[in-house]
């Protein structure tokens, strides 16, 4: 499962981001657990510990106690025989006009705060998120209500119910102000999310898998996670009041209306005109653009020469706004590392590294800060190279201007006076703020601005 961690620098509860990495590791012993999952999607002092985002549905993880465990638990089964409800809906519900946050303590929420917390943070605009929800509690061991149901549930097989594809994952993070944590069309492929455009049937839907039928009275339009109805406009088929097949979305709970979302997405034939000179005309075009980009690659990649670097990017954080001058992406770390950080990555070779140069001016002073971001296999493994290169006299990532790769006006090298890391699951973050005029030495606030920095990865 991918799993998106908040900034350490927020001031979270270390206990809460605990307890959803052992709740995922522990399901993840039987086989890989499909979804993604952000930790305190509502901040440091929110309701929620998480929230896990499935194919087929939603959960809310909060720390309900023993009482409010058992009223999510019987929530969701009448939700399941009423065809909707308080905990398991299929539709969000519609805060009122003006209503406050709700802020409780990282303790003790009530099943209907967390409820209405998770039907806040999936309240996109139109389209709406339909997908089926459920709170679930990261506290307590017992199987019916507590962590070995949401472990349960964590590894429950998607089967055939697919509501959610990568297009409504990217909605999501931008609703929770985490666009720029994209995983990418194959992670989240690998994690159970389809392509917009995969029918459900070839996607892995089961064969026997009976059709729902969508009634047209129910809405003028279908979301855009929503699928054709089984029948022609104006049939009057009623719908499925059976139980939900095997498999359903998260666990088998899912609404009546959350039913008719697992059928395919589209169907027709293709127009006329694609099999004319019209249509002939289009593809020559498409095949010619595709041959003019592959030898453009091919061009460059024979120079070789490093890749253009992006354009220049300004961000504001803690109020030094920074400016990306170089940025640079390997799939190694082979040769971009020293002293026992290259040993250490050698044994244990990274996945993806990511660096970068930013100027900016703080404390009316101008400054460089370089950002590495490394993937590594694991967090286990991650936690131990960042307590390697947080140690003196262990090296480190090689940052950007000691591989001579700066820009015009940087120092030649960093002093090493201002530094700061983070581990975000499975990667660790170092960033290293500089002068640009040596008489800056000021380590206090070299410090804070490298902390700054971090928000740059």
């Amino acid at each position: 499962m991918l799993v998106l961690a908040p900034d350490p620098r927020l001031g979270i509860a270390p206990e809460r981001v605990a307890r959803v990495r052992a709740l995922l590791e522990e399901a993840e012993a039987g086989g890989p657990v499909p979804g993604l999952a952000v930790a305190l999607p509502g901040g440091p002092d929110g309701v929620l510990d998480a929230v896990v985002v499935r194919p087929d549905g939603v959960l809310g993880l909060a720390p309900l106690p023993a009482g409010e465990r058992e009223a999510a638990r019987d929530a969701a089964r009448a939700a399941v025989g009423a065809g909707g409800g308080a905990l398991l809906t299929r539709e969000p519900a519609t805060p009122a006009t003006g209503s406050a946050r709700i802020r409780t303590p990282r303790t003790g929420a009530t099943a209907r705060e967390a409820a209405d917390e998770l039907d806040r943070l999936l309240g996109l605009p139109d389209p709406p998120c339909g997908a089926p929800r459920r709170v679930l509690a990261t506290l307590g061991d017992d199987d019916e209500s507590g962590a070995g149901a949401t472990r349960a549930a964590l590894a429950a097989p998607v089967g055939s119910f697919r509501v959610l594809d990568g297009d409504d994952v990217r909605r999501l993070l931008v609703a929770f102000r985490l666009a720029e944590h994209d995983p990418g069309d194959a992670r989240l492929a690998e994690a159970g999310f389809l392509d917009p455009g995969t029918p459900a049937l070839g996607a892995g839907a089961s064969p026997e898998t009976a059709p729902v039928p969508v009634p047209a009275s129910r809405s003028g339009s279908l979301p855009r996670t929503g699928v054709l109805p089984a029948s022609a406009p104006g049939s009057s088929a009623p719908e499925s009041s059976g139980p939900p097949p095997p498999g359903g979305a998260i666990g088998g709970l899912v609404s009546r209306s959350g039913r008719a979302a697992s059928r395919g997405r589209y169907g027709g034939r293709l127009p006329d005109w694609v099999w004319g000179w019209r249509g002939l005309t289009l593809a020559a075009v498409a095949a010619f653009l595709v041959a003019l980009g592959l030898a453009f690659l091919v061009g460059r990649a024979a120079t070789g020469g490093d890749p253009t670097p992006d354009a220049a990017v300004t961000r504001t954080v803690d109020g030094i706004t920074f400016t990306r001058q170089v940025a640079t992406t390997d799939a190694t770390c082979d040769g971009h590392a020293y002293r026992q950080a290259a040993s250490f990555l050698r044994e244990r070779p990274c996945l993806h590294l990511d660096r970068s140069l930013w100027s900016g001016v703080a404390d009316g002073q101008q400054i460089v800060v370089a950002v590495a971001t490394v993937q590594l296999a694991d967090t286990t493994t991650a936690g131990a190279f960042r307590s390697l290169v947080d140690s003196d006299g262990t090296g480190n990532i090689s940052d950007l201007l000691r591989e001579q790769r700066g820009y015009p006006g940087a120092p030649p090298a960093l002093t090493g006076q201002g530094y700061a890391s983070a581990q975000l699951g499975d990667r660790v973050v170092v960033a290293e703020a500089d002068g640009i005029d040596p008489g800056f030495t000021d380590g206090a606030a070299l410090d804070r601005i490298s902390r700054a920095g971090l928000a740059l990865r």
